[in-house]
């Protein structure tokens, strides 16, 4: 098995789901007897082994109940629920060899090699997902019915409505730290998808504006070139325009304000019409400034899985920032590691970012930044955003440099490359 398989995903909103559970299920840590009885019915409606209740921490999972299990945690890279609170509805898996990317999870690779799961999400009343009620077994199973799915989703209730009540008694009913961890998380939201307007809004209005410097006769070229610049130009705020629609509908779709959550919209896509729609709208910009943009998906890379609106987004950050912060030519690359992870890199010939700088920005949005006015320098535009869907994605966001070149890239895991499924 390949580390380059295992990474987990990461919520839009996880510093914020961590102190939702830390405040309502508190420091102490010891087998609940409610959750005990609810573990050992799921434990018998599914015919299993083993059943447990998760609190999926930072990197870590624990368990507030759990029969036919000897270890009190594990840590997150072994959790399946760690996936399962990635969605609102169950995780169901009859044999987890038949699944894309859970047949390289270390649990079902290594000890104790699990072949069945099922896991139903616990929902607080906020919104936050504290882990899951869950099934388990060494063997796989037949897919569970219906009626079966609906109870496991019934248990995940009644825990939420125990855990709430606990909460509720051990301050007296008073709410406030969670009515404030909730706004936090709207907040920095709300500035999140101000930073995903800006990306395409920013592009368009370049592009706009370079089209009237021309068309004013302030921007001065070749006779032979104007017919294509103007082209270009048009072409490019159409598409962003467009972009920015897609994206709009996908927030309004694939969101929740009420705990600043984002879903992803997984599917599988073509790797160039996923770079084509990054490069072709900021292409006039960068050849207004005598440098150039240019693609390649490598000859192992021709199919990506995930969310194409988020990731485009994500690349449209980064060539953006090269654009604007960088120097000389810029490539985007899709490809893969030595390790079969999938590879997003931006290049460009500037001086690129300060040793671990990318991996450092996960700062908080700052709602009403003035983008267009913004000086060189510092993070750039879009780099938290970037490194957050790629958490999203079970990914990281890195940044390197040579004598030639410097580059931040997306690193993905090895199954976000849809071509390699079996």
């Amino acid at each position: 098995m390949d580390r380059s398989n295992i990474a987990f995903p990461f919520a839009i909103n996880e510093h914020a789901r961590l102190k939702e559970i830390r405040e309502v299920i508190g420091s102490e840590r010891r087998t609940d007897d409610f959750v005990q009885r609810i573990v050992e019915r799921v434990s018998d409606i599914f015919e299993t082994p083993a059943a447990l209740v998760s609190v999926v921490e930072s990197d870590h999972q624990w368990f507030l109940a759990k029969t036919g299990v000897d270890l009190d945690s594990t840590p997150r890279d072994y959790s399946i629920c760690s996936r399962a609170i990635m969605s609102e509805q169950p995780l169901v898996l009859p044999d987890t060899l038949e699944h894309p990317e859970l047949k390289y999870h270390p649990a079902v690779a290594l000890e104790p090699k699990i072949r069945f799961y099922i896991g139903a999400p616990i929902i607080l009343s906020s919104g936050f997902r504290v882990g899951s009620v869950c099934a388990i077994d060494v063997t796989p199973h037949e897919a569970p019915s219906e009626e079966a799915i609906r109870k496991l989703q019934s248990f995940a209730d009644e825990v939420v409505t125990h855990l709430e009540q606990k909460h509720a008694d051990r301050t007296g009913g008073n709410q406030s730290k969670r009515y404030q961890i909730a706004s936090e998380a709207q907040q920095e939201f709300l500035a999140l998808v101000g930073h995903e307007f800006r990306t395409p809004l920013t592009v368009l209005l370049g592009n706009a504006r370079l089209l009237k410097a021309h068309l004013s006769g302030e921007l001065e070229m070749d006779a032979d070139l104007a017919g294509k610049f103007t082209d270009r130009s048009i072409s490019a705020i159409t598409a962003s325009g467009e972009h920015l629609h897609k994206l709009i509908e996908h927030i309004i779709g694939f969101s929740k304000l009420q705990n600043g959550e984002l879903f992803l919209a997984e599917e599988v896509f073509s790797c160039d019409g996923l770079l084509d729609a990054v490069v072709h709208p900021i292409e006039p910009i960068v050849t207004a400034s005598h440098r150039n943009v240019q693609k390649r998906c490598a000859g192992d890379t021709q199919t990506i899985r995930g969310d194409g609106e988020q990731l485009s987004l994500a690349l449209s950050s980064l060539v953006t920032n090269a654009a604007t912060h960088g120097e000389g030519h810029i490539e985007l690359v899709a490809s893969r590691g030595d390790d079969r992870t999938l590879h997003l890199t931006c290049y460009d010939e500037g001086p690129g970012l300060a040793q671990g700088q990318a991996e450092r920005s996960d700062r908080p949005f700052a709602v009403g930044e003035a983008v267009m006015t913004r000086a060189r320098g510092g993070l750039g535009l879009g780099l938290p955003l970037a490194k957050k869907i790629a958490e999203l994605h079970g990914g990281v966001l890195r940044s390197g440099k040579n004598e030639m070149r410097s580059w931040v890239e997306m690193v993905l895991p090895s199954w976000r490359g849809a071509d390699a499924l079996g």
